[in-house]
């Protein structure tokens, strides 16, 4: 073979690991885009594809335990069950208000919480019978 022919397709190899690289650059940098944030705002970042917004967030590590756990929906909904694992695995059914209308954002109090990991398994449904559920972790330190 010819050398430009050789330099063509050296080029091509150099050009085709750069573009492989690329995806995880960017997954890098998107990844690692809220460094020196505080807990509170790490906890408060939360992008989810259903629109669904819970505090906590998943993931969240929180400096102080929550009082309560909400969720914000896209459409009017009820909470109607909320079940706290801890770091015992041990379960609890969390109380919520059944009466309560449907609405955007919902909530229901929490027990005091010790520090450690946790888990929020939630349920709801809307006034049309739309049912949507979820979990949430997060860490109390």
């Amino acid at each position: 073979m010819n050398r430009s022919i050789l330099a063509s397709l050296a080029s091509l190899a150099s050009l085709a690991a750069v573009a492989a690289l690329a995806p995880v650059s960017l997954a890098y940098a998107q990844s690692h885009s809220h460094a020196g944030m505080s807990a509170q705002d790490h906890a408060a970042m939360q992008a989810p594809a259903s629109g669904v917004v819970t505090t906590p967030a998943d993931n969240a590590m929180l400096a102080a335990a929550p009082t309560a756990f909400s969720v914000t929906f896209p459409h009017a909904m009820a909470l109607k069950t909320l079940k706290l694992t801890g770091p015992s695995d041990q379960s609890v059914d969390v109380a919520v208000s059944v009466d309560a209308p449907p609405a955007t954002t919902v909530s229901a109090p929490l027990p005091a919480l010790a520090p450690g990991a946790y888990s929020a398994a939630w349920a709801a449904m809307g006034a049309d019978g739309h049912q949507m559920n979820g979990v949430v972790r997060f860490m109390v330190h």
